[in-house]
């Protein structure tokens, strides 16, 4: 009987540890499922908040690039004359770029072009 006794004891207090566990895991879970909720209502703010914020920014970009009167595109001509003549007085590539407000690479198509026209004049004059 004392057998009986120590045994269902044992059960018992098993039984109870295992009653307890599943209660702190059910608080753990509970918990996280609110921290989880906390995230997401965070997220959803981030996010609603990004795209508001990027829309200004786009709105008020284009009601700025309105605003502002685009120049007359300069004829390539004229730009390229005045690259040419730039390179004939001795300035540099570089120098010529930041004036014309162009790149580097473009002063030196456009002196490839004119490089490239006079070849056309000179073989149509030899004709």
């Amino acid at each position: 009987m004392t057998m009986y006794l120590v045994i269902g004891a044992a059960t018992a207090a098993i039984l109870a540890m295992v009653i307890w566990l599943h209660g702190q895991q059910r608080a753990a879970i509970e918990r996280m499922d609110d921290r989880l909720a906390h995230l997401m209502a965070g997220l959803t703010l981030l996010t609603d908040t990004t795209e508001t914020g990027l829309r200004d920014v786009a709105m008020e970009l284009g009601r700025v690039s309105a605003a502002k009167a685009e120049p007359a595109p300069k004829s390539r001509a004229v730009t390229q004359r005045r690259v040419t003549s730039a390179v004939k007085s001795g300035r540099k590539v570089r120098d010529i770029a930041a004036t014309e407000g162009v790149s580097e690479g473009e002063v030196r198509l456009h002196l490839k072009m004119d490089k490239a026209r006079k070849e056309r004049a000179n073989h149509a004059s030899v004709r």
